[in-house]
């Protein structure tokens, strides 16, 4: 059973135009409720109608499996229908897309005008190639990344066990050093406690034969003639007089006892939390060399990503708008984002909210957050990340519907950070890696204050304290480093990155911007920002725009980065 279809519609019965008008005449005319329900028994009438004698059959079985296909006829952004097509950017619009981005476009046609022979065009057929293509490209993936989890675990298992090993070696070496400072103890005790009980035992002599003269004196005073004490009397004085003198130099050694420990500086640094750490976990990551089909798509077709020179000599500066970020109270703007509906959204750490404005600098309004935000980095259409400074955290956060995904605690301040290849870079003490779900990865020892900014291989961080801009490989290898200007501590050195690894950066005494090339050989001064203070850039990779915001809001520049 068959019938014919006009148009996709979504309803609990399908029919074409025809069949639906047959079943309203044939309800009107003898009075019957609407039938819900209603088949096309023979295919014979349609080909006679001029609406449907060109439309091919298609079974109701096939007809609902439609009903999953999820095909917007209405702008995401705008909620409006899309009835223009950019044959420039290949993108479908309605007149607010129309009238906001794409003005200056030249081919702009109507969208029933573009759909014209859909179902017979190449760009259809080269579609239904490119989803069997990057089938056969997700199932490589999938079956190269199958033996994974289990080398992964191995590798856990592995590394736990040097771990447990390295406790076990330092726990015998510190029950030997134990045992040892135990025994020089024991030996320490046991001397000066003989070197006490031999001085008590000679001063107990010397004790005892004293009783004695005194008992004889007292004798020699009762029972013997004067003449006898006279003589006694001088004999026992000498007597006396020699122990006197012996005591008086037995008493020079004569001590008391304290004993101290003495602890190794080293030990000390593991028992006072100096050592922070045992080890760190360094995980490299090696590229798997995959043959990846490319797609027959032709770049007519598709818009390509501008891949950036990697000589600074070709990048120029093409201004799209300059705005203010107006308000009553003082504000601090440490960080900034280009969302990809091109809306401009800074942080205002002076506050607990994200001010958003249009790219033609109009005020939107404010997302809130959860504390005052520092830095601001995108994570996909729905998504972006927060950084919240000396509160010792950051979270994913869907700006849509403003809904905190995820809330990843640091234990430290967190400061600038960046998302590259479905990777969150955070600057904390160390550089930490986190996926795009929040779960830590790794880190990178990179020399750093405030602000960082990475590409596909490198990580650049900038110290304010010193003026260097340094870059680093993902193992937290210095690659080189370039002097950009001596900074006072209130201004932190802001940077950003193109694909290809050029750096943008503020010169604060000639108030330059520039571009430091990719290999830190080579720089280039793009513009000179007057009276601009930039505090947050930040370079959107897709769509090859730069935005620059000065800390308290008075001025924000966005510049198209034009590359030769």
């Amino acid at each position: 059973m068959f019938l014919y279809i006009v148009g996709v519609v979504m309803a609990s019965s399908v029919h074409c135009g025809p069949c639906l008008y047959d079943i309203a005449y044939q309800n009107a005319k003898n009075g019957a409720p609407v039938v819900k329900k209603v088949y096309v028994k023979s295919a014979k009438t349609h080909p006679k109608n001029k609406t449907s004698r060109d439309y091919g059959r298609v079974s109701i079985g096939d007809c609902r499996q439609m009903e999953v296909v999820l095909i917007s006829s209405t702008c995401r952004d705008h909620n409006k229908k899309l009835e223009w097509f950019c044959m420039k950017h290949e993108e479908p619009l309605c007149m607010l897309c129309l009238s906001s981005r794409h003005r200056s476009c030249p081919d702009i046609i109507k969208t029933d005008v573009a759909s014209t022979n859909a179902r017979q065009s190449a760009a259809l057929f080269d579609l239904q190639e490119a989803i069997e293509v990057t089938l056969c490209n997700i199932t490589l993936c999938i079956n190269s990344q199958k033996p994974t989890p289990k080398d992964i675990e191995k590798q856990e298992k592995d590394i736990r066990t040097i771990i447990i090993n390295n406790r076990t070696k330092i726990n015998d070496r510190l029950d030997k050093l134990e045992e040892k400072l135990v025994q020089t103890l024991l030996r320490a005790t046991k001397t000066c406690t003989s070197k006490c009980n031999n001085c008590i035992q000679q001063f107990k002599i010397q004790e005892e034969r004293f009783y004695k003269l005194k008992d004889q004196v007292m004798q020699m005073k009762k029972c013997v003639s004067d003449q006898q004490v006279f003589l006694g009397t001088r004999q026992f004085n000498k007597l006396v007089t020699k122990v006197t003198e012996s005591i008086k130099t037995a008493t020079d050694y004569i001590y008391n006892y304290k004993f101290n420990l003495h602890v190794n500086s080293d030990i000390q640094k593991l028992s006072n939390d100096v050592i922070k750490e045992i080890g760190y976990i360094q995980v490299t990551e090696q590229k798997l060399d995959l043959d990846i089909k490319e797609l027959k798509i032709q770049q007519a077709q598709m818009p390509q990503k501008i891949q950036p020179s990697c000589n600074v000599a070709d990048v120029n500066l093409l201004l799209i708008k300059k705005f203010n970020i107006m308000s009553e109270r003082p504000i601090c703007i440490t960080g900034c984002a280009i969302l990809p509906n091109g809306h401009l959204v800074c942080a205002d750490f002076y506050s607990t909210e994200l001010l958003e404005y249009s790219e033609e600098g109009n005020y939107i309004g404010c997302i809130p957050v959860s504390a005052s935000p520092f830095d601001i980095t995108v994570l996909d259409s729905d998504r972006i990340a927060i950084s919240y400074g000396t509160n010792g955290f950051f979270e994913i956060l869907n700006f849509r519907n403003s809904r905190v995904e995820k809330k990843i605690k640091t234990g430290e301040h967190c400061w600038g950070l960046i998302q590259s290849n479905g990777k969150i870079f955070v600057k904390l003490e160390r550089v930490h890696v986190f996926d795009i779900n929040g779960y830590l990865l790794y880190t990178v020892a990179a020399e750093g204050t405030y602000y960082i900014s990475t590409n596909k291989n490198n990580l650049f961080c900038s110290n304010y304290l010193d003026g260097y801009v340094r870059c680093f490989d993902m193992n937290g290898k210095e690659v080189w480093k370039f002097h950009v200007d001596s900074f006072e501590h209130h201004h932190p050195l802001a940077v950003a990155s193109d694909r290809s690894g050029n750096v943008f950066v503020f010169r604060k005494t000639s108030r330059n911007l520039i571009l430091i090339q990719q290999d830190g050989k080579a720089h280039k001064n793009l513009v000179n920002l007057g009276n601009i203070s930039p505090r947050a850039v930040c370079y959107n990779i897709d769509q090859s725009t730069l935005l620059i915001c000065d800390h308290d809001g008075a001025h924000c520049v966005l510049y198209k980065v034009l590359y030769k």
